[in-house]
């Protein structure tokens, strides 16, 4: 059987230049409110369909919120809401610290952000949390989209900012490079490169380029047009880069070191490690100073003179050795108080974190015949790939290429990296991408629904400054944001049941995150602050010192989800997640995940029916409910939840759950527990 032949660049649409292009024609001229909503409307009229009705103004701000921050609105919001404060609203929330909590986790998703390296030797990463707060940092800030890029391929190499903490970004950025799953018991050094180099190049390619270049590691691509050679030549950049991930292994200990943050950090790590040596060079000479005086005492005991008891008349040899371990004792007291001092006056050491930096002596990596690395070939200059029409700045002799790579991804002329990127922000606001397929932009991925839109955005996000909250904020003020998710329009329903075109807004089942936090946000108990540090790391550094492996004979079975933080900031570990985050489709940290996967389970209700985390938020929720009468509390308790009114058969279903569970603590607990585990608390409509 013949195998299949990777077809020419030029077929495939994704790698065509985009451009800005021309507002389409619409009949129905005052239905849109931007661009946007005139590429969705001519092609529903082009199709015969109309756009739904608008969606009633508190479902809209309930959508709202938890698209762009991941909570609910508070009492107060709901009821003090008005549809004309809409755009001022969005603007609030663009401008919340949550906004990061919310979009960071998105982006940690495509970034296979884990604290354990996974695989056999399952080690802990006890400063990923560092890139992980990175991240909700860089999406607060609206760091331009071309410089993300740059400071995780190479923000090491990018000049450095004159702020010392926008410094310590750009460093921790790359963290990017060094998340992934890593293989720390193999103890072939060059395949263990090599894998690290194939898991690099893979969410590299993915995550900014929608490509699965690492199919070409053993063969030419069968369907992209990625030859092996290409392959080779981005694994050179990779396999020229030192990861510094801070990871204390016997076998790798190049992963051992971990890169100084601060301004004087890097000083701060010199005196230290001098320090270190200083102490080192004392205990030699000390060492020296205690063998002497031991053999002496040896000598002493032999000739039957107890060193501890100075005989009244002894042979004038062992009188003089008496005098020397005198001498000698007084000196091996002096050398412990001067190494106890030296001890006491180490350094501060600098704050860590993971990072990368250029080798020492970058390589042009060989490519292997069909993937083997025993069987190596002619080495390939470092490179990107040749089938996207952008040029790659030199690269030279003493450089890896990253920064040439990152500017390459990151050019304005690049055809994919805006593509890419626009619809991803499109896959989160509409709960399904322009491109159903938001990792794959290749020949087995899906084309886009609307192809000119896409071109579109992309062009303008170009244009405009690469700003995410500018590209969100034009999406959630369109009109076909604010659509209504009724299906009750049989034509539009039997023509386009999946809503490919956006004839109505999509109904979004809560990830695991923002359901949890929704959780803790109506007990009372959520805790905003951004977390410091990981469980993760406090656990590992009390396993064994020389290495920091997390097996489950450790502590994965204990791992536990007791923070109230949000839960961007619960410790992930590959290979056990938390009984929440996986019942619930929370992302595989080993891949690079752009959509979730969407279930509902009987699992998942007994989850939530049975769990201890629900049960307290709902004694919480309970005291949090107010009002003068049944009826009032009611509407309380469903308006918190579900950001609307009851209607007048939910009123009396609850009453009379209430009447039978009892008007005290004990039933409302009961009410606002069962009310969590409704459809619609966990829907957005």
């Amino acid at each position: 059987m013949a195998l299949a032949v990777a077809p020419p660049a030029e077929t495939l649409w994704s790698l065509q230049p985009f451009a800005m292009q021309t507002v389409p024609a619409v009949k129905q001229h005052d239905w849109p409110r931007s661009r946007v909503d005139h590429f969705i409307l001519a092609r529903l009229e082009k199709e015969n369909l109309a756009p739904n009705d608008d969606a009633e103004p508190l479902a809209l701000l309930r959508r709202v919120y938890f698209d762009l921050i991941g909570l609910p609105p508070s009492l107060e919001e709901i009821e003090g809401f008005e549809m004309s404060k809409f755009a001022g609203v969005v603007d609030q929330l663009l401008a919340s610290p949550e906004f990061g909590a919310r979009w960071g986790r998105h982006w940690l998703d495509v970034a296979r952000y884990a604290e354990t390296s996974g695989n056999t030797r399952n080690m802990a990463y006890v400063l990923a949390w560092r890139y992980r707060n990175y991240v909700v940092r860089a999406l607060n800030r609206d760091t331009p989209f071309d410089e993300f890029i740059r400071e995780q391929i190479a923000g090491d190499l990018l000049p450095a900012a004159s702020d010392p903490a926008r410094r310590d970004d750009q460093l921790l950025a790359t963290g990017f490079l060094n998340v992934g799953v890593k293989s720390l018991g193999e103890q072939d050094k060059d395949l263990y490169d090599m894998n690290v180099a194939d898991d690099q190049i893979d969410a590299t390619c993915h995550a900014f380029l929608a490509l699965s270049a690492n199919c070409a590691r053993c063969h030419d691509h069968k369907f992209d047009p990625i030859p092996t050679a290409d392959y080779h030549a981005l694994a050179g950049i990779f396999r020229s880069t030192q990861n510094l991930s801070g990871v204390q292994t016997n076998n790798v200990l190049k992963e051992a070191e971990a890169m100084p943050l601060g301004k004087d950090g890097m000083q701060r790590l010199t005196a230290l490690k001098q320090h270190e040596k200083d102490i080192a060079d004392m205990q030699k000479d000390y060492v020296e100073v205690a063998k002497k005086r031991s053999t002496v005492r040896e000598e002493l005991i032999k000739a039957g003179i107890d060193p501890a008891k100075k005989p009244a008349a002894m042979p004038k040899e062992m009188a003089e050795k008496m005098a020397t371990l005198g001498v000698l004792e007084q000196d091996v007291a002096a050398w412990q108080k001067k190494l106890a001092e030296k001890q006491k006056s180490a350094p501060m050491p600098p704050p860590l974190g993971m990072s990368v930096r250029d080798g020492e002596t970058p390589i042009d990596c060989p490519v292997f015949d069909k993937g083997e690395i025993k069987k190596p070939l002619a080495p390939v200059k470092r490179g990107a790939l040749s089938a996207i029409p952008v040029k790659l700045a030199p690269i030279g002799p003493k450089e890896s290429g990253r920064r040439q790579l990152a500017d390459w991804i990151a050019s304005p002329q690049n055809p994919l990296t805006a593509r890419v990127i626009v619809n991803r922000v499109w896959l989160h606001v509409f709960g399904r991408g322009l491109v159903d397929s938001p990792d794959d932009f290749g020949k087995m991925g899906m084309k886009p629904s609307h192809p000119e839109l896409l071109d579109d955005l992309a062009a303008r996000f170009v244009k405009e400054g690469w700003s995410i909250k500018a590209l969100v904020r034009e999406l959630v003020l369109s009109r076909t944001y604010q659509m209504s998710s009724s299906t009750r329009s049989d034509a539009a329903l039997a023509q386009d049941p999946s809503n490919l075109l956006l004839w109505r807004a999509n109904r979004k089942r809560l990830e695991a995150e923002p359901l949890r936090d929704a959780i803790l946000y109506l007990g009372g108990t959520l805790d905003l602050t951004p977390r410091e540090g990981s469980p993760i790391a406090d656990k590992a550094q009390a396993i064994t010192p020389q290495g920091r492996e997390v097996g489950r004979k450790h502590f994965l079975n204990d791992l536990k989800d007791d923070t109230t933080h949000r839960s961007i900031y619960l410790p992930i570990v590959r290979g056990a997640q938390l009984p929440m985050m996986q019942c619930f489709n929370a992302a595989d940290p080993g891949l690079v995940i752009g959509a979730r996967s969407a279930s509902i389970t009987p699992v998942q209700s007994l989850l939530l029916m049975n769990s201890d985390l629900a049960m307290e938020q709902a004694l919480g929720f309970a005291k949090r409910v107010t009002g003068r009468s049944l009826e009032e509390k009611i509407t309380c308790a469903w308006k918190m939840a579900c950001c609307r009114e009851p209607t007048a058969q939910e009123i009396q279903m609850l009453r009379g759950f209430i009447l039978v569970s009892g008007d005290n603590a004990e039933g409302w607990t009961q009410l606002c527990h069962a009310v969590m585990q409704s459809g619609e608390f966990q829907t957005v409509y």
